[in-house]
């Protein structure tokens, strides 16, 4: 592959990338191919983006704590919801959604159910994916600070990646 910034070839090894596209602070992808020029420049290629954030998807609907503004609106625009439709399906305005999302108001759990519950349905996620939500273990969970709830997703796209027919 040739760089875009100087057309020299660029180099070809596969990586753990950090996927901030995704919009998430905390998810890495392992195993994806990365170009690398020596003029700086980095092309990192990952196919099949809509099986990844399906997989992304489930990774926090089965999380045991609460959901952070990141996730909250990663899940709605995963599902191609505005958070005025979310609004109104799950019944709050739709400044509540956006306090959510900027994490200057935290969900409650009824809430939160409520978002895993829409997603799942809408992404047709089978119950015992999400059990989880009406186990009692979910019942105790005490919402975390915004700084302590960043533990990172690791996503090894080589496992994941034959799940979704996809050839490298």
């Amino acid at each position: 592959m040739k760089c875009f910034n100087c057309n020299s070839e660029m180099i070809y090894s596969e990586s753990e990338h950090h996927y901030i596209e995704s919009g998430l602070d905390n998810v890495y992808i392992e195993g994806v191919g990365v170009f690398n020029c020596s003029c700086g420049e980095q092309f990192v290629s990952i196919p099949a983006v809509p099986e990844l954030h399906s997989l992304i998807g489930e990774y926090l609907l089965k999380k045991k704590s609460l959901l952070n503004g990141q996730e909250i609106r990663f899940l709605r625009k995963n599902i191609g919801l505005t958070a005025t439709k979310l609004s109104k399906i799950i019944g709050v305005d739709n400044t509540t959604i956006s306090r959510w999302e900027n994490n200057s108001q935290s969900i409650d759990k009824s809430h939160d159910r409520l978002v895993r519950l829409v997603y799942s349905n809408i992404k047709n996620i089978p119950t015992n994916e999400i059990k989880h939500l009406i186990e009692e273990d979910f019942e105790n969970i005490e919402p975390k600070k915004q700084d302590q709830d960043i533990a990172p997703y690791k996503i090894n796209w080589d496992k994941h990646k034959k799940d979704c027919a996809i050839n490298s």
